[in-house]
C-alpha cells in the first residue's frame, strides 16, 4: 500500500468513530523522531514498562521492568518455563534510571523493588507493570506481583496470582532509595463476579470530582476469556479501591496496557491502549497498535476518541526512516507543569522479544 493510499484509509477509518464535540485530543503528527539516546536498553536485560516522572532536583527519573536474558539468575528447574522473555512473571524487578530531559539518554541508577520472595505475601514473586505518579507531593508507584494460585499449571499459577499494589514515598530521592511504604495487601484483585483470574496493567488518576480512579485489566470469565478492563475508585491515592464501573468489556475493544488520565482541559477521560482487537472491528488499523479511547463519567461510555490512533507500531528515526516494530506496548505519558503530555514512553521490539531478542523502551518526544 502506497503512502497515500494509506492515508486515505486512515482518514476515512478514523471517520467513522463519533464523538463529542469536546472531544478534541489529537496526537497525529505529535511523535517527534526518535534519536538513539530515546532507547533505552540495559545490557543483559529486557526492558519493559518505562513509566517518567520529574524528580525534586529538576531531573527526569524512569521506573521500568526489568530481568534477566536467557536463564541468568533463574533458580534451577526454571531454566526453560521462564526463560527469556518470559522470565518476567517471576523474575522481573522494577529499576529506576535518570536523564537531564524527558526523552533520555536514560542511565540507569537502582533497583527499587522485587518480589517479597515470602510465601505468605501476595507479592511473593517479581514486582512489574511500573506505573509513577505524584498527589500532594507524595509518589506512588503502582505495580503487579504474584504467588501461587494452586490447582493449575505452574506457569498459570502465577499468571493467575497477579494483583496490583503501591509503595508510596515522600519523594523520588526516598522511593529510590527505599524509603517508601508498601502496601501489605493487594489494592486490586479480582472479585469473581465481574472480574476474573487476575488484575493487572493498573493506571492511577485524580477524576474530576477530586477522587482516585484506577483502570485496571481483568478477564471476562472464570477460565479466561477476553481481556476486560474495569474502574475502581478511592478517597485516596493508596486506597482501599472499590470496583465502580465497566470500561472496556465489549470484546470488540479487545485491549491491554492502558495509561489512563482526567483531562482537565476537555473535561472527559482518556487512556492509550494496546490494541489486541481486530482492524475490522476494533480500535486502530493494526493489531498491537496504539490507541486512544474516551469516557465523559469515567466508566460505563468508554468508545473509541474521536482521533483514535496513537501510534502504528513503528517508530520514524531522525534521518527519516521508518522502523516497523514487532512490539509497541506499557505505554506512558509524561506531563508538564501545565498539564501537557510532552513525552511518550513505551516498551518496544524491532524483532520479536519472545524469540530471544531483548526489548528496550522508547522515549518519544511529543510536539505541541
Amino acid at each position: 500500500m502506497n503512502c497515500l493510499r494509506l492515508l486515505s484509509f486512515l482518514t476515512v477509518w478514523c471517520a467513522c468513530f463519533t464523538a463529542s464535540a469536546d472531544d478534541t485530543l489529537d496526537f497525529t503528527g505529535r511523535l517527534g523522531k526518535i534519536a538513539p539516546g530515546n532507547r533505552f536498553r540495559v545490557d543483559g536485560h529486557y526492558v519493559w514498562c518505562g513509566s517518567g516522572i520529574r524528580g525534586e532536583d529538576g531531573k527526569f527519573y524512569l521506573f521500568y521492568s526489568r530481568w534477566p536474558t536467557g536463564t541468568a539468575g533463574r533458580a534451577p528447574g526454571d531454566e526453560k518455563l521462564f526463560k527469556d522473555m518470559m522470565g518476567w512473571m517471576k523474575y522481573s524487578e522494577i529499576a529506576a534510571a535518570v536523564s537531564e530531559t524527558p526523552a533520555g539518554p536514560f542511565k540507569h541508577v537502582a533497583t527499587v523493588l522485587k518480589g517479597s520472595g515470602d510465601p505468605a505475601r501476595w507479592d511473593c514473586f517479581n514486582a512489574h507493570n511500573a506505573h509513577i505518579q505524584r498527589f500532594d507531593g507524595k509518589v506512588y508507584l503502582y505495580y503487579i506481583a504474584n504467588n501461587l494460585v494452586p490447582g493449575k499449571s505452574i506457569w498459570m499459577q502465577h499468571a493467575d496470582g497477579q494483583r496490583i499494589g503501591v509503595v508510596v514515598a515522600d519523594n523520588v530521592a526516598d522511593l529510590i532509595a527505599g524509603k517508601f511504604k508498601h502496601s501489605d495487601k493487594p489494592l486490586m484483585a479480582p472479585d469473581g463476579k465481574n472480574t476474573f483470574c487476575r488484575a493487572v496493567n493498573p493506571g492511577v488518576t485524580r477524576g474530576r470530582d477530586g477522587r482516585y480512579l484506577m483502570m485496571f485489566k481483568s478477564r471476562s470469565a472464570p477460565t479466561g476469556g477476553f481481556m476486560t478492563h474495569w474502574i475502581a475508585s478511592s478517597d485516596k491515592p493508596d486506597g482501599p479501591f472499590t470496583l465502580t464501573g465497566p470500561a472496556l468489556t465489549d470484546k470488540r475493544y479487545d485491549a491491554e496496557d492502558p495509561y489512563f488520565w482526567y483531562d482537565g482541559e476537555r473535561d472527559r477521560y482518556y487512556a492509550i491502549v494496546k490494541d489486541f482487537s481486530h482492524k475490522e472491528r476494533g480500535l486502530s488499523p493494526q493489531f498491537g497498535a496504539l490507541a486512544l479511547v474516551t469516557s465523559e463519567k469515567g466508566w460505563g461510555d468508554w468508545k473509541p476518541a474521536a482521533h483514535n490512533l496513537v501510534s502504528l507500531r513503528e517508530f520514524t528515526d531522525v534521518e527519516g526512516r521508518t522502523h516497523p516494530l514487532a512490539n509497541l506496548e506499557r505505554p506512558q505519558l509524561l506531563f508538564d507543569e501545565n498539564h501537557k503530555p510532552v513525552c511518550l514512553y513505551a516498551a518496544a521490539g524491532e524483532k520479536d522479544p519472545f524469540k530471544g531478542t531483548p526489548s528496550f523502551n522508547l522515549a518519544i518526544p511529543l510536539q505541541p
